[in-house]
């Protein structure tokens, strides 16, 4: 794997994100969505999502 001290600290930030969270994805997302929100405020900044066209993405069936 490459390895660099930023990945390290993307890498690290994950894994502390996710232990966070219990390994629980909707608490996973939660926690991020908050932290979004978080930053949004303390910096006035305003992040855009991409937007799927014909709309969002169906869960796949198998």
């Amino acid at each position: 794997m490459i390895t660099n001290p930023l990945l390290e600290d993307i890498y690290n930030t994950q894994k502390r994100m996710v232990e966070d969270s219990q390994y629980d994805m909707k608490k996973y997302t939660e926690n991020l969505q908050r932290q979004v929100l978080e930053i949004e405020e303390q910096y006035g900044l305003k992040f855009h999502y991409g937007k799927i066209e014909g709309g969002p993405i169906d869960v796949l069936k198998l």
